[in-house]
């Protein structure tokens, strides 16, 4: 038996009682996101599928099964005769990110590195490339999600190329339900675990002898285990709250202290696991001691520590980060934000934060989540509406859901992707009508026959109604200051379809000078929709003079749009920013929204769109010194005009 193998069966072994999973397959990432699929297959099917491309991404939410149908997989296909690795990404730490950052760009050194630090260590890709042509290798990559940031994406184009590169090698990997960047969605299959049957639950428990509430839950596997161990309470974050207390055995200060020491491990490691001097003060070494004794904690063999489920991390660290409202004012809401989910990669943590508060603060902290990452925001608000439906005002959600529905119509391709992805999460009526919208107008007249739920609702769709190309207001301007993260926004977005007169320019040029960041931001965020002298030379300073990343980030994709308007800007645009360049790669980044924000959708391209912005892909070819550099750039450009002739 490989250490593969035993590692998995030692991890199914752990879980008592097989409950039986099923699949089903998408037919692409859309309908993934959406929850439509095919008839249900095994995993034993999954194996079958996986020879045919190479390639299967399994996604779905929390406590869905993946890493015990992943851990399955591995047993069932070493049982077949295939060579089965395993890499569990959980142990993804703060050190693993400095790695993969410093490591070559290459496939082989990408999945080299996975496997040393994740696998069994038993083999590298030259192992698997030695074995026979006629033997099956399967690679399992467990926990996508658990990475930071685009690490997730970069993971995704090795396995791709890894399952090109060697013979009769294929790869599953499996992810949260959030849309990665694959080099052709047709070369993979997409996959998600089906939710349990009620006549499945009943085999291992008596269903009817739990509460409504309870029973409502009984569709994920792992509540159904809680169920069959008594556990299960009648909501996600009660079955966790009650658990970590019953078996922690943690007094309210014990609880306190593994909270602050679970939200350092996601702040300072960007992992699951951490070391148990994470745990603070005095009292620290003997909250360790107990979680460890009692199975919440469990020791790993570096010495490290990690939470039996990630749900109990999520769920302290959240309860950590809901009691520290300073934690998520404006000024800290982007750094504890992006430690709580991974740089936006998990939104579990957010919904467990949500059912912490009380009343009013829970819209107050989904409007910092806004603040933060708009479509993390539909993500976000997906998750909560899954774990618990009844925690958002109608008011609110409906601006997060019409803000997602505007940005479909963004002249940015992969913007419009990500809003358009966060809505197909959704299924109620509301949700598919501004899905469904086909124009801003039309959506601005579903808004328009809302009724007004609350007085922030009315000055929003007041605000979010007006006409496209009218005369913006002096109000909307004053807008664009507003300490409200909600009307600040959409007073942004809005004044990107208005007409201004010299004066609310010139006013707009001094806000990017002289507000706070959020306020600089934003007023960049409008200058990319009007072709004005003023607006772009404010624009090429702020991009690398402000001291603001997000202000920098904000002004390098208005830059874009700008150029985005004719044939003759296109080339402007490039001669700007060309000698720039090396100063604006100081800021990774600023110049990863380069990349992105060329890519525009459908019909916003001029004629000589890729020509152009190819020139500044090669300009930066032309200095690097990593061949593998090089070669980006050169493939940089090359998809981009690939996707300007779909796009035409």
């Amino acid at each position: 038996m490989s250490a593969d193998v035993g590692i998995a069966n030692e991890y199914l072994d752990a879980l008592g009682e097989q409950i039986s999973l099923s699949v089903a397959l998408c037919a692409d990432y859309s309908a993934l996101l959406r929850g439509e699929h095919g008839d249900p297959l095994t995993h034993q099917g999954l194996l079958s599928l996986a020879k045919q491309r190479g390639r299967i991404l399994l996604s779905g939410r929390g406590g869905s099964g993946k890493s015990t149908l992943m851990r399955r997989l591995v047993v069932d296909g070493a049982a077949a005769g295939a060579t089965v690795v395993l890499v569990d990404l959980s142990r993804w730490d703060h050190d693993a990110s400095e790695g993969w950052n410093a490591r070559r760009d290459g496939a082989r050194d990408a999945i080299d590195f996975l496997l040393r630090r994740f696998g069994a260590g038993e083999r590298d890709v030259a192992d698997l490339d030695f074995l026979p042509a006629r033997q099956e290798k399967l690679l399992v990559i467990d926990g996508l999600n658990e990475t930071p940031g685009s690490t997730a994406d970069d993971i995704l184009s090795a396995c791709d190329q890894i399952a090109s590169l060697i013979i009769n090698c294929s790869v599953i990997v499996s992810d949260r339900l959030v849309r990665r960047r694959t080099n052709g969605d047709e070369r993979w299959f997409f996959a998600m675990p089906l939710d349990v049957d009620i006549n499945e639950a009943r085999k291992h428990l008596d269903v009817d002898a739990l509460s409504a509430g309870a029973q409502r839950l009984l569709d994920s596997p792992y509540f159904v285990d809680k169920a069959m161990k008594g556990a299960l309470k009648n909501s996600p974050l009660a079955t966790i709250r009650d658990f970590v207390e019953s078996h922690g055995k943690l007094d309210a200060a014990g609880m306190d202290v593994a909270a602050e020491g679970a939200f350092a491990a996601y702040r300072d490691d960007e992992s699951r696991s951490f070391d148990p001097g994470k745990f603070p003060g005095e009292q620290g070494p003997g909250v360790a001691d107990t979680l460890r004794q009692s199975g919440v904690l469990v020791r790993l063999p570096d010495g490290r520590v990690a939470f039996n489920h990630h749900w109990v991390h999520d769920y302290l660290a959240a309860r950590y980060l809901a009691s520290e409202p300073q934690l998520w004012d404006f000024e800290h809401r982007h750094s504890s934000l992006d430690a709580l989910t991974f740089r936006g990669n998990s939104f579990d943590a957010v919904a467990f934060a949500l059912e912490e508060l009380q009343a009013e603060a829970k819209d107050e902290f989904l409007r910092a989540v806004y603040d933060w990452n708009p479509y993390a925001a539909g993500y976000a608000l997906a998750e909560v509406e899954e774990i618990a439906p009844a925690n958002i005002s109608r008011s609110l959600r409906t601006i997060i859901l019409a803000m997602l529905a505007e940005k479909k119509f963004d002249r940015h391709y992969r913007s419009a992707r990500k809003a358009l992805d966060a809505l197909e999460l959704f299924t109620d009526g509301a949700a598919v009508a501004m899905r469904g919208a086909a124009n801003r107008e039309a959506l601005i007249g579903i808004v328009a026959g809302e009724p007004e739920h609350s007085e922030l609702f009315a000055t929003w769709k007041t605000l979010f109604t007006l006409p496209s190309g009218q005369a913006a207001g002096d109000a909307t301007i004053d807008a664009v200051e507003e300490d409200d993260s909600i009307i600040g926004w959409t007073a942004a977005n809005v004044l990107k379809r208005l007409s201004f007169t010299a004066d609310q320019c010139d006013r707009l040029v001094h806000i990017a000078y002289n507000g706070r960041p959020v306020i600089r931001w934003r007023a960049c965020h409008v200058m990319g929709s009007a072709t004005m002298d003023c607006f772009r030379e404010a624009l090429l300073d702020r991009v690398i003079k402000d001291e603001d990343e997000n202000v920098r980030y904000g002004s390098m994709r208005s830059l874009v749009e700008l150029g985005s308007h004719s044939p003759e800007f296109a080339t402007r645009l490039v001669e700007d920013l060309r000698p720039l360049l090396d100063e604006i790669a100081q800021s990774p980044r600023v110049m990863a929204e380069l990349k992105n924000a060329v890519f525009l959708s459908k019909g916003c391209a001029p004629e000589n769109w890729s020509m152009e912005i190819s020139r500044l892909f090669y300009a930066r070819a032309d200095v690097a010194t990593d061949p593998v550099e090089m070669e980006a750039w050169s493939k940089l450009s090359s998809d981009l005009r690939q996707h300007d002739r779909l796009a035409a």
